[in-house]
C-alpha cells in the first residue's frame, strides 16, 4: 500500500461537497428538503428493484441495510434541526440579554468558539460542538434559552414530561423520542446490532420484551413510520419554540422599547421559522423564496 498516496486519497474526499441548499437558510425547511430527500432515495431504490426479477432473499437483505442507513440519517436530520433552531433563537436574543442563560452551554471549551468565529454567529458556536441526543439535556438548554430575563429555569419544556409540564398532551412523546435516540446510538455504535445493554433500555422505553444481541434490520413501513413521528415532532417543536421566543422578544421590547424594532424581529422570525409571528402585536412576514 502507498501510504503517501492513500493519505492523499482521503484527505480528497473532504473536497466532494456541495453548496448548502437555499433551504439551509430556515432549519425546518432544511428538515423539509433533507427528509424529502431521504425518501426519494428509498423511493428511486424501490422503482430499480421492481424493474426486473431479483431474488426476494437478496432484495430483503440489501434493502434492509438501506433502511438502517436512511433510519440514522431521519434521526440525524431531526438532531440537526434542534441544533440549527437552538442556534436561531440564541442569535435572536444575543445581543439583547444580560443574564446567565448562555451558561448551560458552559462544558464548552475556548477552541469551540473560536474554530467557528468565522461563521459569524454565537448560536452556531455555542450549539454545533454539542450533541443534541438526549430529551433531558436538550429541555434544559431550550429552558434556558428561552427563559424570561432574570427568571431562573424557564418553563418551556422541548419534550414535556411529568407534573405540570406543558402541554400536557405532549408527555407521551419523550419516551417515544428517548427511544428513537437509543435507536440512533444502536445503529450508530454497534452497526446496527442491539446488545444486551441495549436491549434493557429499550425494553424500559418500549414497555415490550427485546431480544438481544439482534441486527435491526428496519421495513420499510417501520421508516415510513420513523418519518412520520419525526416530522409531526419537528412541526410541534418549531411552531412552540416559535411562538416562545416571539413572546420572550415581545417581553423583552416591554421592559426596553428601543432594544427591538417590533417589525424587523418579527420578519426575522417569522422567516426562520416559517410560521406568522407577532413581536408586540407586530405580525411578521415570510421572506420570499
Amino acid at each position: 500500500m502507498n501510504s503517501d498516496r492513500i493519505a492523499t486519497e482521503i484527505n480528497d474526499i473532504l473536497k466532494s461537497v456541495q453548496i448548502l441548499p437555499a433551504a439551509a437558510k430556515s432549519p425546518i425547511l432544511h428538515y423539509r428538503k433533507t427528509i424529502g430527500e431521504l425518501f426519494g432515495l428509498l423511493g428511486y431504490v424501490g422503482r430499480m428493484v421492481s424493474e426486473r426479477v431479483r431474488y426476494k432473499k437478496v432484495i430483503d437483505r440489501h434493502t434492509g441495510r438501506l433502511h438502517g442507513m436512511v433510519l440514522v440519517n431521519l434521526i440525524e436530520t431531526f438532531e440537526r434541526y434542534l441544533e440549527e433552531v437552538a442556534a436561531e433563537c440564541i442569535d435572536s436574543l444575543a445581543e439583547l440579554v444580560i443574564d446567565d442563560r448562555f451558561d448551560i452551554f458552559n462544558k464548552i471549551q475556548g477552541s469551540n468558539p473560536a474554530s467557528h468565529f468565522r461563521a459569524g454567529t454565537v448560536g452556531k458556536a455555542l450549539c454545533e460542538y454539542a450533541t443534541w441526543l438526549d430529551c433531558d439535556e436538550i429541555n434544559e438548554r431550550f429552558r434556558k434559552i428561552l427563559t424570561d430575563p432574570f427568571v431562573a429555569g424557564g418553563t418551556f419544556y422541548t419534550f414535556p414530561k411529568t407534573g405540570n409540564q406543558e402541554p400536557k398532551s405532549e408527555h407521551w412523546r419523550y419516551d417515544v423520542m428517548s427511544l428513537v435516540w437509543q435507536m440512533r446510538h444502536t445503529s450508530v455504535h454497534n452497526v446496527g446490532v442491539i446488545t444486551q445493554s441495549d436491549a434493557v433500555k429499550m425494553r424500559v422505553l418500549a414497555k415490550m420484551p427485546i431480544a438481544a444481541p439482534r441486527m435491526l434490520m428496519p421495513s420499510r413501513n417501520d421508516i415510513v413510520s420513523l418519518k412520520q413521528f419525526l416530522d409531526d415532532t419537528a412541526e410541534d417543536c418549531n411552531r412552540r419554540i416559535g411562538a416562545r421566543l416571539a413572546a420572550l422578544l415581545t417581553t423583552i421590547h416591554a421592559a426596553t422599547p428601543a432594544l427591538v424594532d417590533p417589525q424587523s424581529t418579527a420578519d426575522k422570525i417569522s422567516t426562520a421559522f416559517q410560521i406568522p409571528l407577532a413581536v408586540a402585536t407586530v405580525a411578521g412576514t415570510i421572506a420570499p423564496d
